[in-house]
């Protein structure tokens, strides 16, 4: 009878959580236990569910995290006993949810954490480093995990991580942990040793490869000194071994130094001449609207939100040079226009263009509460009775903000 798996699996929403219960002295542990938390998502929610899980302990032996040890069981209720651990020496690692057999969210105890920060790349399995990337990721997006932290298990983990499907994933996350998540003292400091890090990644990885692009990239949209700017130029003028410099790279290479106030509107423009083509076109407006310069994001804005001659890649082109992370402190001024144009621009243009100009104009890089206030102060105010869509927008924004604001307030 299957009802009761299908009643609490397929007939309910959300993700639980599991987490380590740990009791110990100096070299062992005296039990283990496995605690079920309802999913936060739907609030309210009650509901625990069976779960056929394994829980794995793993030592730091020759220079790798190697599991000794995988105990499969039924979790269910609230607290699930791990009787088979009780009287094991102290592991470096404890892994709830070895070999990936059930769907939920999973915590670490203090211990791996700090494992996970010294030795994560010396874990040799696939699977369970990406089990500890995912858990890892959750945790800080949940503030159970600050952004420093979060950027030190991700750099120790980079340079023995050689699938590049997860290379690339990290990459946009540790520009989010940075520009997102990272609190305003430690900002600057955390993109100056992401962009080092990256760079020593680069500097090592193999000629031509795949981790050389991606490190390349996201170096170059993290480089915080000038020190660290001048080698993007380095990169654009070829001076990294095996590196293929095609069109696409080049415009992100530029765009990059346009932002940084490292670039002029003549390079920019004699690059189109170079790459006069449609994509090339877009690239040189992407730059235009980056300039680091009131000017700059005041046209772009004004292109972005006023203009109705340009296309909808035009328009995006704009609010992409526009919306730049280290430049947010000239979005400051856009703020209060951005929410007085909210309503006029759902209920005027068509529904794709009205979208892409409220999602990518919100200001998501002005993590504050006076953001999160006057974001409420249109949901209570013009837009109390806006069109439900349109408040689902803004909604979903206000959600961000408030994650972000969660995280960031543990980044101390």
């Amino acid at each position: 009878d299957l009802s009761s798996w299908v009643s609490t699996w397929l007939q309910t929403s959300g993700v639980n959580t599991l987490r380590p219960v740990i009791e110990s002295d100096s070299e062992s542990y005296k039990s283990i236990a496995i605690k079920q938390e309802a999913p936060k998502i739907p609030a309210g929610s009650t509901e625990l569910r069976p779960h056929r899980a394994a829980v794995g302990l793993y030592d730091l032996k020759d220079g790798q995290l190697l599991r000794r040890k995988s105990v499969e069981l039924d979790l269910t209720g609230d607290l699930t006993q791990v009787k088979e651990l009780s009287g094991e020496k102290l592991a470096d690692l404890i892994l709830i949810n070895d070999h990936d057999l059930t769907y939920a969210k999973i915590r670490f105890d203090a211990r791996s954490i700090a494992t996970l920060k010294a030795h994560l790349g010396k874990l040799n399995d696939g699977l369970s480093r990406a089990l500890c990337w995912s858990a890892s990721w959750d945790m800080f997006r949940d503030a159970e995990l600050s952004a420093t932290d979060f950027i030190e298990i991700a750099l120790t983990g980079l340079a023995g991580e050689d699938d590049i499907t997860t290379v690339t994933a990290l990459m946009t996350q540790l520009n989010t942990a940075v520009e997102i998540y990272a609190s305003d003292k430690n900002r600057d400091a955390l993109r100056e040793k992401v962009a080092g890090a990256l760079l020593s990644l680069l500097k090592s990885a193999k000629a031509g490869s795949d981790h050389q692009l991606q490190f390349a990239r996201s170096y170059a949209a993290l480089a915080h000194t000038k020190e660290q700017g001048a080698e993007i130029r380095n990169l654009l003028d070829g001076k990294f071994q095996g590196l293929k410099i095609d069109a696409d790279l080049r415009w992100h290479l530029i765009l990059c130094l346009v932002e940084r106030g490292m670039s002029s509107r003549a390079e920019i423009d004699a690059e189109l001449e170079r790459d006069n083509t449609l994509t090339g076109a877009l690239s040189h407006e992407r730059c235009i609207a980056a300039f680091p310069t009131l000017e700059a994001k005041e046209a772009a804005f004004k292109k972005a939100t006023e203009d109705e001659s340009i296309t909808n890649w035009s328009r995006l082109s704009a609010i992409q040079g526009y919306n730049r992370p280290i430049q947010r402190h000239l979005h400051e001024g856009f703020v209060d226009r951005y929410f007085d144009l909210i309503l006029e621009t759902y209920n005027s243009k068509s529904y794709e263009v009205s979208t892409s100009i409220i999602d990518l104009l919100y200001p998501s890089y002005l993590i504050s509460t006076q953001t999160l206030a006057k974001t409420d102060a249109w949901l209570n105010g013009p837009g109390k009775d806006s069109h439900p869509t349109l408040r689902r927008h803004i909604l979903e924004a206000k959600d961000s903000l408030e994650r972000a604001l969660r995280v960031r307030a543990i980044d101390k």
